[in-house]
Order: C-alpha cells, then sequence, then structure tokens
C-alpha cells in the first residue's frame, strides 16, 4: 500500500514511546505500524522538513529554524530530538522553550526564520504529542502538498545513517526574547480590542490547561485592572487533564448540580467559577460583577468563553461560532470598510452563523475543517491588499506581468486541489524580492502599513466552532509593521469580552444570560464521535464507504421538495459530504470525516432548528452504524473498550479492570473518558459505572461476530 500523507489536519500527532519500548527497529515502522511517535522520528521529522527547505531555495545553510513546545515532554528528549534533526540538516535551531503556539509563529516572523516547529499535541490527552509547522515570511502551515512531499522524504530516509549524522547546524536559546516579544505583542492596544476600564469589577477564572500558557499567564496579566484568579497553570498536573477546552466541545450550558455531583464534579475552573458566581449573586446586580472563564486548549491556540448565569445557577459556554459572530458585530460597529468584508468559517459550524453574519454585513465563505484554511484565506486577502497598493504605485508592465503569472499560478493550485503552501509561499516572496529591488523598502514598508489597517485589509475573521478565532493583528519586524494572522487563546478571549460589553444589554437581567447564551437565531447542531478506527475504511471505492453514502442518500429522503447533493470539497476530498438544499438554499448539511488530530471518525449534522427532528433521526440510524462498522478491532483500546462492556455487561461496577499486561500502557482514565462524555457508551452515576443501551448494542453486535 503506498502511503500518501503521515500528516492529519494539522501537522503529525499519536501517542508517543520510546522506540526501545516498541517492537519496531526503526521510528518509521513505529509510526506505520504501531501508530506511535518516538524521539527518533522527531529528529527525522525536523530534519526532512528542513532539508525540504534547503533543498527548494527557501532556506540556505544556518538559516534560523525556530523552535517550541508545550510542557507535554517532562523527559525533554523529545524536544531535543527536533532540535537535533534542526542541526543535523545545518540550519541554526532557535530555541524558545516552553511557550504557546502563536508565541512560537509570532517569533518565526520577527527573527525572520525560515520556518517554526511547535512540538505540541494541542488539545489531546497528555500520553500525546506532535509537530506543528509554519513556515516563514508567509506564516502559512503545510498543505496536502506538502504534506505529501515531506511524507515522501521521511519514507526514503534511513535513520541509521541519520543517527550518525553530526550536528551541522548552530544552536541559538532565545527563551527570554521570544518571551518579551509576546508579553510586548499582547499588550499593544491594537492586538485586542478590550479596555481596561470594562474590566473594573470583573472576576476571570483563566484555565491555561496545565498547557504552554502556564509559564508566562501571571505575566501577561499582571497589570490588568480585573480579579484575575488563575486556574490550572500546572503542567505536573498534566497537561488536558480535567481542564482546558477539550472535554467542553459540543456543551452550550453546564448546570450547577453536574458541577457538584455529576460529570464535572472533578474540573477546578468550572467549580471555582460556580463558587465565585454564587457569592456574586448575592450581591445587588451591576453591569461589572460578571464572573467569566477564559479557557484555552494545551497550546494555546484556541479558546472558549465561560459565565456565571445567576439565573439558571449554570456556566454558559461560548465556543468558536458564538464568540466570532460577536467579534464580528464589534469589528462592524468600529469599522468602515469600503467593500463587504469576509468572514469565513468551516463546514463543523451552525448553519445559522453563517445567515446571521451575512445578515451582520459581511460577505462569508466556508473552507474545510483546520485553521489553516483560514489561515490561507487570511494570508491570501492581505497579500491581495498589498497588490492592490502597488498597482496604484507602480506603473511598470513588468511587475504586471509577474503579478499576472502569480495569480495564474495561485489559480492553478486551487482549481486542481493541488495546495501547496512552500509554492504559494515562493510565490509571494518572488514578487516582494522584485517590488524591494526594483522600487525600494520605503514602499514596501508602506504597503505592510496599510494592510495592518483594519478599513484597508478585508479579511475581517476566521473561526472555528472549536475555538480557534482569528483576527487581524501587527507586529514590529525590523522596522516594519506586519500584519499577522494566527489563533491565539487570550487575544480571542479579550476580543470576545470587548464585543460582550460593546454589545451587551445595559443590565444583568435574565435576558443579557439568555441574549448571551443565544445572540444569533442558533441551529441544530450534533457531532457523535467514534474513537479507535480504522481510517482507511473511509477511504473513497470502500464497500463500507459506499454502504454509508446510500444509508445516509436513502435516509435524506425527506419529503417537501428537498434536493440533496454530495459535495466534493477541495481542500479535503475524502470527507463524505451531503447538502440538503430547500428552493437551492442551504437547509442542512451532513458529513462524516476522519479527525485528522486524533484517533477517531465522526458523524456531523448541522441544520436549520425545525429540521431537528429528521436530523436526529438520522442520527439514530447513522451513528450506531459507525460505532458497529468502523472500529479498528486490533487497536488495543478499541480491544480494551470491548472488555470495559463486558465487565459492566451484567451490572454495575464500582471499579474497573484492565487485567492484561497488552493493556499496560493505556490510560484507563482517557478510556473511561472517551467512553462516557464522548461516545455514551457507558455512564457513571455516583460511584458505579453502568452501560448504556448503545454500549449494549455495540457489545452484542461485537460477540455475534466474533
Amino acid at each position: 500500500m503506498t502511503i500518501e500523507r503521515i500528516q492529519g489536519t494539522d501537522g503529525i500527532r499519536g501517542s508517543v514511546c520510546r522506540l526501545e519500548d516498541s517492537v519496531s527497529m526503526d521510528p518509521i515502522s513505529a509510526l506505520l505500524n504501531e501508530g506511535v511517535l518516538t524521539e527518533e522520528f522527531f529528529e527525522l521529522y525536523t530534519y526532512a522538513f528542513c532539508q525540504e527547505l534547503l533543498e527548494s531555495g527557501i532556506a540556505s545553510a544556518f538559516d534560523l529554524a525556530v523552535i517550541g513546545w508545550d510542557p507535554r515532554d517532562k523527559s525533554g528528549r523529545f524536544n531535543a530530538a527536533g532540535v537535533r534533526g534542526i542541526r543535523k540538516a545545518g540550519m541554526t535551531a532557535v530555541v524558545v522553550d516552553i511557550l504557546p503556539t502563536p508565541a512560537i509563529s509570532l517569533y518565526q516572523l520577527h527573527v525572520g526564520a525560515a520556518c517554526g516547529f511547535a512540538l505540541t499535541a494541542s488539545h489531546n490527552p497528555a500520553d500525546q504529542n506532535g509537530i506543528k509547522i509554519f513556515l516563514g515570511y508567509s506564516n502559512l502551515k503545510l498543505f496536502p502538498e506538502d504534506d505529501k512531499r515531506l511524507t515522501r522524504r521521511c519514507l526514503s530516509l534511513n535513520y541509521e545513517v541519520l543517527r550518525t549524522t553530526p550536528l551541522l547546524g548552530e544552536l541559538r536559546n532565545d527563551r527570554q526574547a521570544a518571551r518579551k516579544l509576546f508579553l510586548d505583542f499582547m499588550a499593544e492596544p491594537n492586538n485586542h480590542w478590550l479596555s481596561d476600564d470594562c474590566l473594573v469589577g470583573t472576576t476571570i477564572i483563566v484555565d491555561a490547561a496545565n498547557g504552554a500558557f502556564s509559564p508566562i499567564i501571571q505575566d501577561l496579566l499582571k497589570n490588568s485592572v480585573a480579579d484575575f484568579v488563575i486556574s490550572n497553570a500546572d503542567p505536573a498536573q498534566g497537561i488536558n487533564l480535567r481542564c482546558g477546552v477539550a472535554d467542553l466541545e459540543g456543551v452550550e450550558f453546564i448546570k450547577g448540580d453536574e458541577i457538584e455531583n455529576g460529570l464535572f464534579s472533578e474540573y477546578e475552573t468550572l467549580r471555582r467559577i460556580l463558587v465565585i458566581g454564587r457569592v456574586q449573586q448575592e450581591k445587588p446586580l451591576k453591569c461589572s460583577n460578571l464572573v467569566l472563564g477564559f479557557v484555552f486548549d494545551g497550546d494555546g491556540d484556541r479558546c472558549f468563553l465561560l459565565c456565571y448565569d445567576p439565573f439558571q445557577d449554570g456556566i454558559i459556554i461560548l465556543g468558536g461560532d458564538v464568540q466570532a459572530f460577536l467579534q464580528a458585530k464589534f469589528l462592524q460597529q468600529n469599522h468602515n470598510w469600503p467593500q463587504l468584508p469576509l468572514f469565513v468559517n468551516t463546514v463543523e459550524s451552525d448553519l445559522e452563523a453563517v445567515r446571521a453574519v451575512q445578515q451582520a454585513g459581511f460577505e462569508t465563505m466556508q473552507c474545510a475543517v483546520g485553521d489553516k484554511w483560514i489561515l490561507w484565506q487570511a494570508f491570501f486577502y492581505d497579500w491581495q491588499t498589498k497588490q492592490e497598493f502597488y498597482l496604484n504605485k507602480i506603473a511598470t508592465p513588468e511587475y504586471s506581468r509577474l503579478l499576472d503569472e502569480a495569480r495564474t499560478k495561485l489559480d492553478l493550485m486551487v482549481n486542481n486541489s493541488k495546495f501547496d503552501a512552500l509554492s504559494a509561499t515562493h510565490i509571494f516572496m518572488s514578487l516582494e524580492k522584485w517590488v524591494r529591488e526594483n522600487m525600494g523598502n520605503v514602499l514596501v514598508k508602506s504597503a505592510y502599513d496599510h494592510a495592518c489597517q483594519q478599513p484597508n485589509n478585508y479579511f475581517a475573521i476566521g473561526s472555528e466552532e472549536s475555538g480557534h478565532v482569528i483576527t487581524l493583528a501587527k507586529m514590529l519586524s525590523g522596522n516594519t509593521n506586519r500584519p499577522v494572522f494566527i489563533g491565539n487563546s487570550l487575544k480571542c478571549a479579550l476580543n470576545s469580552l470587548a464585543a460582550i460589553q460593546a454589545l451587551r444589554p445595559e443590565k444583568n437581567t435574565s435576558e443579557f444570560f439568555a441574549w448571551l447564551k443565544n445572540p444569533f437565531p442558533s441551529g441544530f447542531q450534533k457531532s457523535l464521535p467514534v474513537y479507535y478506527v480504522d481510517k482507511s475504511l473511509l477511504d473513497e471505492g470502500t464497500v463500507l464507504r459506499d454502504e454509508l453514502e446510500k444509508l445516509l442518500l436513502t435516509n435524506l429522503n425527506w419529503p417537501g421538495g428537498m434536493e440533496v447533493e454530495i459535495v466534493k470539497r477541495q481542500e479535503e476530498p475524502k470527507m463524505l459530504l451531503l447538502r440538503v438544499l430547500e428552493n437551492g438554499l442551504p437547509a442542512a448539511t451532513v458529513f462524516v470525516r476522519n479527525s485528522g488530530t486524533e484517533d477517531k471518525l465522526a458523524l456531523y449534522l448541522r441544520g436549520r432548528a425545525d429540521l431537528s427532528g429528521r436530523l436526529e433521526t438520522l442520527a439514530g440510524k447513522i451513528y450506531p452504524f459507525l460505532l458497529l462498522s468502523f472500529k479498528n478491532k486490533k487497536n488495543p483500546m478499541a480491544q480494551a473498550e470491548q472488555l470495559v462492556l463486558h465487565c459492566l455487561k451484567d451490572g454495575v461496577k464500582k471499579t474497573i479492570d484492565l487485567k492484561h499486561e497488552k493493556f499496560a500502557t493505556i490510560s484507563l482514565e482517557r478510556l473511561l473518558h472517551e467512553m462516557s462524555s464522548r461516545q455514551k457508551l457507558i455512564r457513571k452515576e455516583g460511584d458505579c459505572w453502568s452501560i448504556t443501551e448503545m454500549g449494549r448494542i455495540c457489545l452484542n453486535y461485537s460477540e455475534r461476530s466474533a
């Protein structure tokens, strides 16, 4: 079988293991045969990408490659391996240590690096790690064509040869400089919209997910007038463990009782918000005495905003859709665009969010899942803004010809679904080099200053429901202000709070909290995950995919003149996506896709609120099919899942044991969490576990097919 891509939606991610503890002889075999990442793989991967940059001409020997990480690698072996790979390739490794992904991204732009590596598994559990890559100059993440090229290079490398390769490049420690840059960036008023006077009397609990914001969050917030309470900022307690955004995905409201006695009883941040909120409830209601939560993910590029509702004694959770809508309304109030500004979100978003944003005066665009596609649109529109500026200043036919050639190449890339960040970056760099050499740096600086002004830059906002919300910021690079776009947990939180304070009703009445929970008429949203799967079963042309497609078409045969079309997205052609149209307008979207960041696939249902009954019925037919058909029976986690179901078959249990050596490395806590809160196969009531009806269906099917 030919391996096209070893990467997922955003770089590479997976469970980690020492090579000597695996049964494989080399890091590539460990990945392909066991699905684990070893420290040797980290060395091979950074080495391979640096070689890619050197051979493409994007980088030269001893050019800079910035590398930083989140705090999950307590041994430091994986981090050190990533640094070795850069140096063995002959580039200079600029180490910035533990920093949020946005800080790593910004610093590589600031120092003019060829690339930046963030070693992180983002919101994934602590037993996993990964590598995200940012390209120098453009700050783009890798696209499918880049991934394929890098995969071929990784597969062709002999690690035994790499093991003995000498360290050719230099080592530089820029931890303090990178930290200062990020602190200065966040202190710059133009890089978030919140003024301190909006925070007087507000209590904010900041959940750093025991992740990359942990060492820096106190310094970022120390001069604020708000009452900030820092929570989950101790990496020793376990990154993303009962903290961060991962366990709040798909949840819109949590009742107080669920925090005291239920599923969320061990979540420190939620408990603090509840306790402080109840104390504040005893005081007279004022506009300023909100009790809020900023909840980040492990690497600090995603955010959920939480708010205690005293009228319902619970916590409202604002995901990416709601935050992006509020931020869009704020932008529209504060800027006068000469044409419709652009709002980009993904197919995971609520369909009604798109309609609400259109009504607010935005052009909308929907892309595939992954913030790399949002970053692409942000950078492309920013590039167009600069080109329009240059066209008004440069009258030479040569520049017009070069610009036409660049646009033709980019159009071919998009139309042929050959998205290639390295090629796109080379195109952009070549044009700017021509301008610098022929027209001078002053004109380039003016173009950048022009693009840093929001009314000139038509890209307004990009968002994912998972909490990436991306808006324009600016950073000083050399003596030039340059526009930058990157997911940033803290920036998103501050911008969302600024929008709430500007748009909110006058008083903390029940109407305010009802508005906050539902600022636009929301539609139907449901996401149903299936863990420990064989992702190849969803490939085009497979028997199961064909069967799934027929099942979806049969059950989407709704009366009333609705039409169903199968949509193939250029950015993610393997996703099975069906759109329901009524009078030519989208009424619902249903799709199944493999996760690019976790060992799962999921069924996504989005639609108008009046179609909720039909979509629920559809979910009841499709989700069991996915649970029964797509599990990877060779996966130890899937086998352990079956063992847990067997344990609970005949009644409730207080404790569950996995008494087999092949399950020795499995995190039982993670397994039970993914079985209960995610797949609803089991439930916990008090101290006891029991099997659900869905769990019993899966168990019975497994026993019959054994």
